[in-house]
């Protein structure tokens, strides 16, 4: 099976199954993954840290959110722009967030724009992730366009529940690999090369 096909076939998986479990349970799982997030040295170091809403049946973020809403970090999110391009913006509270046409809480526009290299920490969304750090997206490259603008020692956590977690991922060279996964159940730390 060819590399593209391996990715249609595990989005469509990863989806369902995300999509099968019930909103209390994505909730129960979004408490236990925060309670680990939270606690990692590269959390607590950051100052500028970049979130994202989640939607359509990922792992929740709001908890996480509210965490760091009201801590002294930034908290910064991406919003998409009339080019389909990842542009960042920071949020003081939820009033910044708006709904945008794909049904995702986005910053306003009127909100301050960061630049990708201010972030210390990145969230990362995926539809899977394996342990060599590789992740598998929605297919438009909007994350790894953004990821190829950060800085080098931001660090790149994927987030998603166990069953996201597969055997492998292909890859390519544009493909922006993250540093950890974490999952309800566990920190995925990734041995480097």
């Amino acid at each position: 099976m060819k590399p593209q096909e391996v990715k249609v076939r595990l989005r469509e998986e990863l989806k369902n199954l995300r999509e099968s479990l019930s909103p209390a349970q994505r909730e129960a799982a979004a408490v236990v993954a925060e309670a680990k997030i939270i606690h990692l040295s590269s959390w607590q170091k950051a100052k500028v840290v970049c979130l994202y809403a989640s939607f359509k049946g990922e792992l929740p973020t709001t908890q996480l959110l509210q965490n760091l809403l009201s801590s002294k970090k930034r908290c910064v999110l991406p919003k998409v722009n009339a080019d389909g391009l990842p542009e960042l913006y920071e949020i003081k509270s939820f009033q910044d967030l708006e709904l945008s046409s794909l049904e995702i809480l986005e910053p306003k526009i009127n909100c301050p724009r960061i630049n990708p290299t201010q972030i210390d920490f990145f969230l990362v969304p995926g539809i899977g992730f394996d342990r060599q750090g590789n992740r598998l997206g929605h297919g438009s490259g909007f994350y790894d366009r953004l990821l190829a603008q950060a800085s080098p020692s931001a660090f790149l956590l994927g987030y998603g529940y166990d069953f996201q977690v597969v055997h492998a991922i292909p890859h390519e060279a544009h493909d922006i690999a993250v540093h950890a996964v974490a999952t309800p159940t566990q920190i995925i730390n990734i041995k480097p090369a």
